[in-house]
């Protein structure tokens, strides 16, 4: 939109299309998906005779995928400043894409000229225990944000000097990991990088010293710092399992959650998760066909994790697997281990389209409205 100027609404044509989302547009019910006219009442003002495929509202829009033919988008009301209408086009197709705007279909004088959009970019800071934890659980998160226009800050306790790894990487092991989450969050586009200098408090939380021995406050207000630091709009920690239960996790779980108090200005907050429920059927497979160590147990991924059912934000990060792997890939001191399969190097082994498939969808739930489950348009509300 033009700053200080309303638009109405703003019609566009649109060849070969992904996917589609309108911001802003609450006044728009949803409607059945048509290919002729459309006549009704949108927003304030009447469409008559309106030729359209698809009218699209903010949060539950109706997407036009992979259509062959023009698309023409109806939002709900007038186009202020900061609002627009988002596209996503498939840039892997071979043939040619055309946007244009028409202007607005219900003025019968000349279009006017849409202007370049401007968006308030949000700042959110991601919280992690080790290096390679981002890479991990929200590195499709962060590149999707950082693409988008958005300022991401990332916070990692540890050196992760107690991680497993083979005999070529033992020695000077933490220095290595804090180089390689250099290079990860380079691939990432990550703003700043904050290493909040904590020893690794091991698997069992046998680091006597280690960041899980820390005191909860003194930990909250080194990242509540941060944030106001950062004006943060975002904060992202871990859910209350602690993921698999490492004690630095549970730490970044409890930490987060008082900083999240702690900020001059609260920020919304979200915990990084995954679905518990196949995590542990794949373990309980891994130890009947002996693939995992002697001392593993499948049970303890009976509790790991979230339950699928309140995992409340899904954000879908195919497009920025390429971004996720290098993040991946930087780590190169925990994709192996003398005696063991490390999970990181069985996921940079697999063929893009079994990544797109495990990878390609980043899981959060929302602490400050737990209520906010959705399913499609995820990632509106970190992004």
């Amino acid at each position: 939109g033009t700053p200080g100027k309303g638009r109405h609404h703003t019609r566009m044509h649109v060849d070969h299309i992904w996917w589609v989302r309108v911001e802003d547009a609450p006044d728009l019910p949803r409607g059945p998906r048509v290919d002729g006219q459309i006549e009704g009442q949108v927003g304030r003002d009447a469409v008559h005779g309106q030729s359209v495929d698809d009218v699209v509202s903010g949060k539950d829009p109706l997407g036009a995928r992979r259509r062959r033919h023009d698309t023409h988008l109806v939002t709900s009301r007038r186009l202020t400043t900061c609002e627009g209408a988002y596209l996503c086009l498939d840039a892997a197709r071979p043939w040619g894409v055309a946007v244009a705007d028409v202007g607005d279909p219900h003025d019968h004088g000349p279009y006017a000229t849409m202007h370049p959009m401007t968006r308030t970019p949000r700042t959110l800071v991601f919280v992690h225990a080790h290096p390679d934890d981002e890479a991990l659980l929200t590195a499709g998160t962060m590149a999707r944000a950082v693409a988008e226009g958005n300022r991401v800050v990332l916070i990692v306790a540890t050196d992760g000097a107690a991680g497993l790894t083979s005999e070529a990487f033992r020695d000077g092991l933490g220095p290595t990991r804090l180089a390689e989450l250099e290079v990860s969050a380079r691939a990432l586009g990550v703003t700043r990088t904050v290493t909040l200098g904590y020893p690794d408090s091991g698997l069992r939380g046998e680091v006597i010293d280690g960041f899980a021995h820390a005191g909860q406050f003194t930990v909250a207000k080194q990242i509540a710092t941060v944030c106001d630091d950062e004006q943060a709009d975002v904060l992202i920690g871990y859910d209350p399992s602690g993921g698999y239960g490492h004690p630095d996790h549970l730490q970044v779980h409890r930490s987060v959650r008082a900083a999240s108090v702690l900020c001059s200005r609260p920020p919304r907050l979200f915990e990084a998760t995954l679905p518990r429920e196949p995590i542990a059927r794949a373990a309980r497979l891994a130890a009947r066909l002996h693939l995992s160590p002697p001392e593993f147990s499948p049970a303890e991924f009976a509790s790991a994790w979230t339950p699928r059912a309140r995992i409340t934000h899904r954000v879908d990060v195919r497009p920025y697997l390429r971004e996720k792997d290098a993040a991946l890939r930087a780590h190169a001191s925990q994709s192996t281990a003398d005696g063991t399969t490390r999970t990181l190097g069985v996921l940079t082994r697999l063929p893009r389209p079994m990544q797109a498939l495990l990878l390609g969808t980043e899981y959060y739930v929302s602490v400050s409205d737990p209520q906010a489950a959705s399913t499609s348009s995820t990632a509106d509300a970190l992004l």
